[in-house]
């Protein structure tokens, strides 16, 4: 099972947060990265508040978002990509809509993280895979924040009710009950 979660905070070329998420899913099928489960599409403020206001449910209309709150959704894909050339392709959409590089958690028009790769488990700012540019991108696996973020789990229990966690073994809803 790979599971990605995809955040947009602020408008891209391709439009508002939202419009910039659908056109980012459409853009995963040029990578032939196929969808197989979404969830609905969630609100969150900024990484910095705890679980009671870091999500608000699902949401209805990006219009009705206060500024700088992310609009989230989460995936279930299938890919003959490797994790490493998956990431590589990620990264690619970001860039196309606008995300540049610069302060962790800054605000951006698209982000996308793989959240698990067929439980892999591998990272945790040792290993690096392909090189990017100047530098080289770490990959993580399962994602580093994943047990703290309820923008994430929440999606996650919607679309893999049976979902466990690649280390510790807990499903993404043991995983929400120990946020509150």
């Amino acid at each position: 099972m790979i599971i990605l979660s995809l955040g947009s905070n602020l408008p891209s070329k391709w439009g508002n947060r939202m419009q910039t998420l659908d056109f980012a899913m459409a853009q995963l099928r040029k990578y032939r990265i196929t969808i197989i489960k979404k969830s609905s599409f969630y609100c969150s403020a900024p990484m910095t508040l705890t679980y009671k206001n870091s999500l608000n449910t699902q949401l209805a209309d990006d219009d009705q978002l206060p500024d700088q709150y992310y609009i989230n959704v989460t995936l279930m894909v299938q890919t003959s990509k490797g994790a490493a050339p998956l990431l590589y392709c990620l990264k690619q959409i970001e860039r196309a809509a606008g995300r540049v590089a610069g302060k962790r958690w800054a605000s951006r028009p698209l982000d996308i993280d793989i959240i698990d790769y067929k439980g892999v488990i591998c990272g945790h700012g040792v290993e690096y895979n392909q090189r990017i540019h100047a530098g080289f991108l770490p990959l993580t696996l399962p994602h580093p924040g994943l047990t703290k973020r309820a923008f994430v789990l929440e999606p996650l229990e919607q679309i893999a009710p049976f979902w466990h966690h690649p280390q510790n073994g807990k499903t993404a809803h043991q995983l929400i009950n120990a946020l509150k």
